[in-house]
């Protein structure tokens, strides 16, 4: 009997890795346009930052519903963050996020891959300061979580990281 529910437990363990991809993959990201956020700068040390598009990235299956917010963190080359203990980072976003699915013609459920309109996301211009006055560094990341209330009533929220760079051309 034991031998039985060993066996049980190891197929239904590989089933669960199998199915792992489906079950948790994330069912949504924030693609940029360009894909790092950065700054330009003159002669003189006027910098502009560079607008970015954005959108999300909605995974087959997935519910839809609305980016409503995020909230951000930068860090330097050691992970260390670079503002600690202040309010820099946060905002309210509001973007449409639309379901993972469609229904064709003959009442079939398709499952695909769909993307939000798009959106204004870009460096804020106190970090691009900071990270000019500290020489560029190449490695300065921010850490965006993004929050989106699903239509069937849930918040979901991950992290994701966009590299920080000068110039952005």
């Amino acid at each position: 009997m034991k031998g039985w529910r060993l066996l049980t437990t190891l197929l239904l363990g590989w089933a669960l890795v199998a199915c792992s991809d489906v079950f948790f993959q994330q069912p949504y990201r924030v693609i940029l346009d360009p894909p790092q956020l950065g700054y330009e700068a003159d002669e003189q040390g006027k910098i502009t930052v560079v607008g970015n598009n954005a959108y999300v990235q909605v995974a087959p299956g997935a519910p839809g519903g609305y980016l409503e917010r995020y909230e951000y963190v930068v860090v330097d080359d050691s992970g260390n963050e670079v503002f600690a203990g202040s309010s820099l980072g946060s905002g309210f976003v509001g973007v449409e996020v639309p379901e993972g699915r469609e229904l064709s013609e003959d009442s079939q459920v398709r499952f695909l891959a769909k993307k939000s309109d798009p959106f204004r996301f870009s460096l804020d211009g106190r970090v691009a300061a900071e990270h000019l006055n500290q020489g560029a560094p190449l490695n300065w990341r921010a850490q965006v979580t993004w929050f989106v209330s699903t239509s069937n009533g849930s918040v979901v929220s991950w992290m994701q990281e966009y590299q920080i760079k000068y110039p952005l051309r």
